[in-house]
């Protein structure tokens, strides 16, 4: 019964974006069908209530969307000599080497099931996985967890933290997580994850000569999803908030 419910709402949704959506949006497929000109790339979390090109206000055609569970970057050595093949790694090559997109936006939410289960086995990563999601944060969550140990030893969690900017190799910055202490620490954690992964794209080949050039940008973006607020939360936006 639950996989016909669901099957429902999704085939009724179909015919409500038939009826209502796409007359308006015609034009817009007719100037996209024979070649888009994208603008940038959403690296998001798979969680069902993070809807990127929703709260862009993206068209179609506009922006590149990749998902995973944490919007995790992994770095590029985990696909060096092709022993590991991963769709972040072709993404962000057809996106920004073959496509020439400017811009590239990590957005981090709270209560993010990902990182509350890293979260929960932020001690534990000697001992052996569970599953595949294990496995995935294990991998590519380290950092996250690293960074998260040294704001856990402050009081009150009060310390700045450091991180790799992804511009440039000395364009490191520093950043407060949640000053005024209004989340939870598995949401602190997510925050940080999202900054973290900024330094990843630095390691890929592709993407390191038009990062140091100025040809693209990289940002986080922070969303807490019970106020529907989204906030830039890298050095460059600290202030921007919706």
């Amino acid at each position: 019964m639950a996989a016909r419910k669901g099957m429902s709402h999704i085939l009724d949704g179909i015919m409500k974006y038939r009826r209502t959506l796409r007359p308006s949006l015609l034009e817009e497929f007719k100037k996209v069908a024979t070649g888009p000109s994208p603008e940038g790339l959403l690296l998001t979390c798979v969680d069902s209530r993070v809807v990127a090109s929703r709260i862009t206000q993206a068209v179609p055609g506009q922006l590149f969307i990749v998902r995973n569970p944490g919007n995790l970057v992994p770095h590029h050595n985990c696909f060096r000599n092709h022993v590991t093949v991963g769709g972040e790694c072709g993404a962000l090559e057809l996106a920004c080497s073959i496509n020439k997109v400017h811009v590239i936006v990590v957005i981090g939410h709270s209560d993010c099931k990902a990182m509350n289960l890293l979260y929960s086995i932020r001690n534990d990563l000697h001992l052996p996985s569970k599953g595949p999601l294990e496995d995935w944060l294990r991998v590519h969550g380290r950092g996250t967890v690293e960074q998260f140990k040294k704001l856990e030893t402050s009081t009150g969690f009060d310390r700045k933290l450091k991180f790799a900017g992804a511009q440039h190799y000395e364009d490191d910055f520093e950043a407060y997580i949640d000053p005024h202490n209004q989340f939870i620490p598995s949401d602190k954690f997510s925050q940080i994850n999202t900054l973290e992964q900024l330094k990843n794209f630095l390691s890929y080949p592709f993407l390191k000569e038009r990062l140091n050039r100025n040809e693209l940008e990289v940002h986080a973006l922070w969303t807490d999803i019970s106020k529907g607020e989204y906030s830039f939360i890298d050095n460059h936006y600290m202030k921007s908030k919706w």
